[in-house]
């Protein structure tokens, strides 16, 4: 049986750089038997909204361990100098093992910004 990605609801101003957000059971992962222990790591998707400058970013911290969460990171984008600040001072973070929950929070997200875009129209 392979992976199915979980349904994102993507507006078009976002540009996904790359996409393993697979549909699994994190609640399933307490030792290194589970099988996907591979697909929670800390690149599990990028999108960029260059018009507005954003960058959404979902990984597992600590990578591949029971004892990760998905986090989900909202960002302004910077240039190489200046991008670890951005990082380090995130627009919103926000941490789930549930994947419902995150997924949630990441159409909440991407709602908002669509509608914050709507509204400056």
């Amino acid at each position: 049986m392979s992976l199915q990605l979980v349904p994102l609801n993507i507006p078009s101003d976002w540009t996904v750089v790359w996409n393993h957000f697979f549909e699994i059971n994190p609640d399933d992962f307490h030792d290194d038997s589970f099988p996907y222990v591979w697909e929670l790591h800390e690149d599990i998707f990028y999108f960029r909204n260059e018009k507005k400058g954003l960058i959404l970013d979902l990984g597992w911290y600590p990578a591949m361990s029971s004892e990760g969460a998905y986090t989900l990171y909202l960002v302004k984008i910077g240039d190489e100098e200046t991008g670890a600040e951005y990082w380090a001072n995130p627009i919103l973070k926000y941490r789930s093992r549930n994947i419902n929950e995150i997924t949630n929070k990441i159409h909440e997200v991407l709602d908002k910004e669509q509608s914050d875009s709507s509204e400056t129209k």
